[in-house]
């Protein structure tokens, strides 16, 4: 399996798919204004107050956000532009008149040409105060969903939990590990495709059920599959997170990713590192699954073109549902609290079934079949 030219494939196509799908978000995290105040700020957080928020820490966040307002007011103050229009406060400046052009063209100017930080920050501290004033009221309820008093109760624990994880830092990983698992399967199914099927093509086949030696090939393939599998996701999974450990997020991995500030909350109580072990183990184990599906299909396809034909549908509805309930919405509190145990288990036991199968076939395959 893993010859020369199949590495060079591999290589070639991972390439082309990190530059596609993977890069922007490595490379432009956080992305644009306000996120990169906000993120400055989370750091400054982090530093200043640790994994926790408690009321009194509150109340200094908040007076560094006045402080700032007063900054941003003295700027206005000084800046002849400004006093000319009458506008001498954050407030007149940002709640004035859209339809004014010289206000409009003095907002722009302040906030995009000029970049001044004061500004961008007031609004990235905002966002976070109105967050934290409303986390009593917190409603997850994106309409396809019912509220169960059990995750109602859920939300009130993480109400008092204190943590301030950010929505900006956990999506930026979701994404990246939704496309980076993506990535590993798709090359599994490069890889493990022709196990099978190219034995078939060149006729082989006929000598391998001519012996009880060729008839233990199947188990001997398929473990060498999975060990394959298993060592190029390793690979995958290091490159991926060095590449990763660029957007310097370590010093959130001790958070708990629910919080009053995050979209995101999990029936569990697990820090961002915890998390991200288990969305690992959790693409290991899809891995592993894929390996299995991919080389029963090439055990009994007649050719590349159809194995290719089944792969699209498989691999259409694994990044359309797959990866968005078994990756990115793994512990989610709008699901069971119990999905990802039987979710995984229901998997492991039809490929385990599949595997029976499928040895007990080869087993009593006839020679001309």
């Amino acid at each position: 399996m893993l010859n020369v030219k199949l590495l060079f494939l591999l290589f070639i196509s991972n390439f082309i798919f990190y530059f596609l799908f993977i890069q922007f978000n490595i490379e432009n995290f956080p992305n644009g204004r306000p996120a990169n105040d906000e993120y400055r700020i989370l750091k400054e957080m982090k530093h200043s107050f640790g994994k926790t928020m408690d009321e009194n820490e509150y109340e200094a966040f908040k007076k560094s956000y006045d402080e700032r307002i007063l900054e941003a007011n003295k700027y206005l103050q000084l800046k002849e532009e400004a006093v000319n229009l009458g506008i001498t406060t954050y407030s007149d400046l940002v709640q004035g008149n859209d339809e004014n052009e010289k206000l409009s063209n003095l907002r722009y100017k302040i906030f995009h040409e000029e970049g001044v930080n004061v500004f961008w920050e007031i609004q990235a501290q905002n966002n976070m105060i109105e967050f934290y004033k409303y986390k009593d009221d917190r409603n997850y309820d994106n309409g396809d969903v019912f509220i169960t008093k059990d995750a109602k109760d859920r939300f009130k624990e993480i109400t008092n939990n204190g943590s301030y994880f950010s929505s900006l830092i956990f999506d930026n990983y979701n994404e990246l590990i939704k496309y980076t698992v993506f990535l590993i399967i798709l090359s599994i199914a490069i890889m493990i495709s022709p196990l099978f099927l190219k034995d078939r093509q060149n006729k082989l086949v006929y000598l391998q059920y001519s012996s009880k030696i060729g008839r233990d090939l199947f188990k001997k393939k398929l473990l060498g599959a999975l060990i394959a599998s298993f060592l190029l996701m390793t690979v995958q999974f290091t490159v991926f997170f060095i590449l990763y450990s660029t957007n310097d997020t370590y010093i959130f991995f001790d958070m708990n990713v629910s919080s009053f500030y995050n979209r995101f909350t999990s029936w569990f109580d697990l820090t961002f590192g915890e998390y991200i072990i288990l969305t690992v183990a959790a693409a290991y184990l899809l891995g592993l699954i894929f390996t299995v599906i991919t080389a029963f299909l090439s055990s009994i396809v007649p050719n590349y073109l159809t194995i290719i034909g089944i792969q699209v549908p498989i691999m259409f509805v694994t990044f359309t549902y797959v990866l968005k309930y078994f990756i990115e919405r793994l512990t989610e509190i709008t699901l069971s609290a119990y999905f990802l145990h039987i979710s995984y288990t229901i998997l492991v036991f039809v490929i385990l079934s599949i595997i029976v199968i499928r040895w007990k076939k080869e087993k009593r395959i006839d020679i001309l079949y």
